[in-house]
């Protein structure tokens, strides 16, 4: 009798692996945008391809604070211990540019991030991504000629990671298996394919879920169009160089959003997320998944698949492997 309970226990056990790791980052139910006014945060500054190429953010949800886009802001607690917090008064995009080669060309990818103050803790709807300081990564693959050619979005994380064609991907870049249709992202559709050639000045624009801030739209849009007041409530905000992220001031001096040595080197202070390390850390092996993270830290794999065996495949930092990982062809 017991060794009938241990094996239904043990199958239950394998049962439950098995859906986990198909289901990666889990995802239980949509948390609705609601009938709010959408706020519109608009990249200022920058030149050349770095504004032209930035993305604009809509946001839901703006009257509560975790939803607004905010940039880290360092201080002390009482016990003089640092801590980092998201200012949502203060909201900023930083970027760095990383040229990189294949065998068929040249490009260059212009990495965008965003980062909220929170994902609240929730049950219904579940949350597997509570935690404090997480972020976005939009990146915009260019050719040389400056035409964006693929737009990838994904949490600093790692996870929910899109890749979209656009009306400069070369044929011959696709993936074979790829189909002209809409893309299902673990509960959230988006665009086959982004038209940047119908207007003048378009502007990649996301529209972000509340409380979760999961990318739940993707277009472009005439940036001119987007200035309209009818549409959106604007909120400027200023295009930072990444480097920013390193030197935040702090009581006379500087220091950093990420961690700089140690086990934690290169993962975003203060962003540990306790359901993804306590129901996914243990079978992907990792027990800091979720953790958001700097981009190009040598050591610690920006990884965009929860499968151990995939950890450097997927590596964001690598972008040639990355891409090929995930099946294009440039």
């Amino acid at each position: 009798m017991a060794a009938g309970k241990l094996l239904r226990f043990t199958g239950a056990g394998v049962i439950l692996l098995v859906l986990l790791m198909g289901l990666g980052c889990m995802h239980l139910k949509q948390v609705s945008p609601g009938p709010g006014p959408k706020e519109l945060y608009q990249p200022k500054g920058g030149s050349g391809a770095v504004q032209g190429l930035a993305p604009a953010f809509v946001i839901h949800g703006w009257d509560q604070a975790y939803n607004r886009i905010g940039s880290p802001q360092a201080s002390l607690d009482d016990q003089g211990l640092e801590q980092i917090a998201m200012d949502p008064a203060r909201p900023a995009m930083y970027w760095r540019a990383v040229p990189f080669k294949t065998a068929k060309g040249a490009y260059t990818a212009y990495i965008y991030r965003v980062h909220f103050p929170e994902t609240p803790v929730s049950l219904i709807p579940f949350f597997i991504g509570a935690g404090r300081n997480m972020g976005l990564f939009v990146v915009v693959i260019a050719d040389q000629a400056g035409r964006p050619v693929l737009v990838s979005t994904l949490g600093t994380c790692g996870c929910y990671t899109s890749l979209t064609p656009t009306s400069y991907t070369p044929a011959w870049a696709y993936p074979k298996a790829w189909q002209d249709k809409p893309v299902e992202l673990y509960g959230e559709t988006l665009p086959a394919r982004l038209d940047y050639g119908g207007s003048k000045q378009p502007r990649l624009v996301l529209e972000v879920r509340p409380g979760e801030h999961r990318v739940m739209g993707l277009n472009v849009q005439p940036a001119a169009r987007l200035g309209e007041p009818r549409l959106f409530r604007e909120h400027p905000t200023p295009l930072l160089p990444a480097a920013e992220l390193r030197r935040l001031p702090l009581k006379g001096g500087t220091t950093s959003l990420f961690y700089e040595d140690g086990a934690l080197e290169g993962h975003v202070k203060g962003a540990w997320k306790p359901w993804e390390t306590l129901l996914i850390g243990w079978w992907c092996l990792d027990g800091t998944v979720g953790m958001d993270k700097a981009y190009g830290v040598k050591g610690n794999p920006l990884y965009t698949s929860l499968q151990p065996w995939y950890r450097l495949s997927s590596d964001l930092n690598d972008l040639p492997g990355f891409l090929r990982f995930w099946g294009w062809n440039f």
